[in-house]
């Protein structure tokens, strides 16, 4: 396999998901109609959907010594596993309904383990790469290493900090090229960092000059937010080959598919722009 050119670092877990006709009320018991376990986390999703593009990924992740077995990924993946003892792999429990709505509880195991010393060991990957998506699935402080690690060797660096965990902080948004939020994670964050108290549904009424506001405030880098129809693209001081600051693709792009092939696309696409559009269609 030729030199990885996006490096994909974060959670790995084991994922166990319930089909049921409807999700449960709190305290209600629930037939499943489905039932099935496979590889999962954010970072194997995103790895598996970057490699669909056809561009050579590196993953990084820990996993514990309990003989899970992280199969399935794709031949131009090349998959580096830090082995945690005594702790166990993670795991995600997912109950969906037949509209696609889904509840979601996530035990890190061995992905708060993860250690920045050993994704620092794996050199090679980070030599070939041009961009690094990482998500906060991770051990915080190995996610703020790796972040560093890229910028010092000049890689663009796209952040997924989606479940936004307890650790996360404006370090970690301050070392980002690139910033990849939900209308509920954006109207989080600007809770928790801008200390302005909003909901996903006032987000989505906001014009797009508010939101960008509020965006520059966040990260100097691009913010990518994905709204209920749209995505609104707010750049900093690099535009990545577009000729406006400030709009909106009216496509909405969230979950793994779209953010491991918008790494992917940003490998080798001309303008930022075109990077979008293609990731929203393959999510869509």
């Amino acid at each position: 396999m030729t030199a990885a050119r996006l490096l994909v670092v974060g959670g790995y877990s084991e994922e166990e998901r319930w089909q049921t006709p409807r999700l449960p009320r709190a305290g209600e018991p629930a037939y499943a109609t489905a039932f099935e376990r496979r590889p999962g986390g954010k970072a194997f999703h995103q790895a598996v959907a970057a490699a669909h593009t056809g561009v050579a990924t590196g993953l990084i992740a820990a996993i514990g010594d309990d003989t899970i077995d992280p199969s399935g990924l794709p031949l131009n993946v090349v998959a580096r596993w830090q082995v945690v003892s005594g702790v166990r792999t993670g795991r995600t429990a997912l109950v969906v309904d037949p509209k696609g709505q889904v509840m979601s509880v996530l035990s890190s195991g061995a992905n708060d383990r993860l250690d920045a010393g050993f994704i620092a060991a794996q050199s090679d990957l980070f030599e070939g790469a041009k961009v690094l998506l990482v998500s906060t699935e991770a051990n915080i402080d190995a996610v703020a290493a790796t972040l560093e690690m890229a910028g010092e060797k000049r890689i663009l660096r796209v952040l997924d900090p989606g479940p936004l965990p307890p650790g996360l902080s404006v370090r970690e948004f301050a070392s980002t090229d690139v910033l990849l939020l939900d209308v509920y994670e954006f109207a989080r964050v600007c809770g928790r960092f801008l200390s302005i108290d909003i909901t996903a549904q006032a987000v989505t009424s906001m014009d797009d000059t508010t939101i960008n506001a509020l965006a520059r405030r966040l990260c100097a880098g691009t913010v990518v937010v994905s709204l209920d129809k749209s995505c609104l693209v707010s750049h900093g001081a690099d535009r990545h080959g577009d000729e406006s600051e400030l709009y909106r693709v009216p496509t909405c792009g969230s979950g793994d598919v779209f953010k491991g092939t918008l790494a992917a696309r940003l490998v080798d696409v001309p303008c930022f722009r075109e990077a979008l559009v293609a990731a929203c269609a393959a999510a869509g």
